[in-house]
């Protein structure tokens, strides 16, 4: 692992984030690289330059627990029958904040039948999320604006047809519903073409340190 150390007056105050890192998952090698990207967001890539960050995050909420799962045939407690539930409940306290599982665009936002006041949100071609009984959303938040991963974007709450309040989460890929919970999240993009020259460079250096790292550890 190599860490920039911060000093203050020639002394070491902290550590600074890490620069790369070696490590192995089920026997398997893997190297980490950070890299900056010109907006100042610093993300791990592999030497290549592949992402070894998920695109999305798998909860919306920082704690929760899920109170109905995805089902092709669940009895809704309102409507008292038997219908499909395309997406995934998560029980929390009304006003706990709801993050963007991922970077995207605002494309849905207002009261929708059942699904109350919601938020769906648009992540380039391919996916697209929903949040809905939502008791808010977050100020400045309107139709066609861009949210970043992890941004808040509106607050637990029990609109529509709901018996108390939670947070339903859908998952959708190509304009299909998938188990939030299951369904396999794609990598976040890998290092942009202009960049990937001078993170080419940087990577050769990292990598040839992180090797005599690797061969002092095993003397």
């Amino acid at each position: 692992m190599i860490v920039n150390e911060q000093h203050l007056d020639g002394k070491k105050v902290s550590n600074g984030p890490i620069q790369a890192a070696a490590f192995s998952v089920k026997g398997k090698p893997y190297q980490a690289l950070l890299h900056v990207d010109p907006n100042g967001v610093g993300r791990y890539y592999t030497p290549s330059g592949e992402s070894l960050e998920s695109m999305f995050l798998r909860s919306p909420l920082r704690f929760s627990r899920v109170t109905s799962h995805f089902s092709n045939n669940r009895y809704h407690p309102v409507l008292k029958k038997w219908r499909p539930h395309k997406g995934v409940d998560y029980g929390a306290p009304r006003g706990e904040p709801v993050m963007a599982t991922a970077a995207g665009k605002v494309v849905q936002i207002g009261t929708k039948g059942a699904y109350g006041l919601l938020v769906t949100l648009q992540h380039g071609k391919t996916y697209q999320t929903v949040y809905a009984h939502l008791s808010r959303v977050a100020k400045g938040l309107r139709k066609n604006k861009s949210v970043k991963q992890g941004q808040v974007i509106g607050f637990v709450g029990s609109s529509g047809l709901s018996t108390g309040p939670h947070l339903h989460y859908e998952f959708r890929v190509n304009g299909q519903h998938r188990n939030p919970l299951t369904v396999k999240l794609p990598r976040s993009s890998s290092i942009a073409r202009k960049e990937k020259s001078a993170f080419s460079k940087k990577a050769k250096l990292w990598t040839a340190r992180l090797a005599t790292l690797s061969t002092k550890s095993v003397q």
